[in-house]
């Protein structure tokens, strides 16, 4: 990989951290504090207050392009409200064809498990990807799906960094997908 790619790759990386870190800090920032003990508490919110903490938020087995068999973790910052649950979340995925990994926001919609989730990033194909060019290096995004509890999936469109000679156009441009279970 060149030095301008890897300039640019690591410039991607640092903004979504430093994106997803502002994310995180405005929320909890909006907590409430607190009251000392022996200090008299002012009057309840009319709103709940927030509930976050550091947890997993996805995980599971998936079979796609270009990672074919994969295994994926996501943690991160959990916020469970009264009628809204959130995940500030980074995720690592590792397959037979490529590693990967992204951050993102993923939020849930029920008690039946269904949910969505965006994400950012970065995945380096091996030497055998499903669809994309081996040993190669990709930045792009995803859209999650798990209609129903523990089953899923994703849809990606990832460009990939760096100049080659002999590949001009092939290969360039990469949609990722991938259906599995997921906890």
């Amino acid at each position: 990989m060149s030095g301008h790619s890897r300039g640019l790759a690591w410039a991607i990386a640092i903004a979504a951290c430093t994106s997803a870190s502002a994310l995180v800090a405005r929320a909890v920032q909006a907590q409430i504090m607190p009251t000392p003990a022996g200090a008299t508490a002012p009057a309840a919110p009319s709103t709940p207050a927030m509930r976050w903490r550091f947890d997993q938020c996805m995980g599971g087995i998936t079979y796609g392009a270009p990672f074919k068999w994969a295994v994926s973790y996501g943690g991160g910052m959990v916020y469970e409200g009264d009628r809204l649950d959130l995940c500030a979340l980074a995720v690592a995925k590792v397959g037979l064809g490529g590693a990967g990994a992204s951050i993102g926001l993923a939020k849930s919609y029920g008690s039946l498990g269904t949910g969505s989730a965006i994400t950012g990033g970065i995945l380096r194909t091996f030497g055998d990807p499903l669809n994309a060019t081996a040993r190669r290096t990709y930045v792009g995004g995803a859209v999650h799906l798990w209609p129903l509890l523990a089953l899923g999936g994703e849809i990606g469109y990832y460009v990939r960094l760096g100049r080659d000679a002999d590949a001009l156009s092939h290969g360039k441009r990469v949609v990722t997908w991938s259906a599995g279970f997921g906890f």
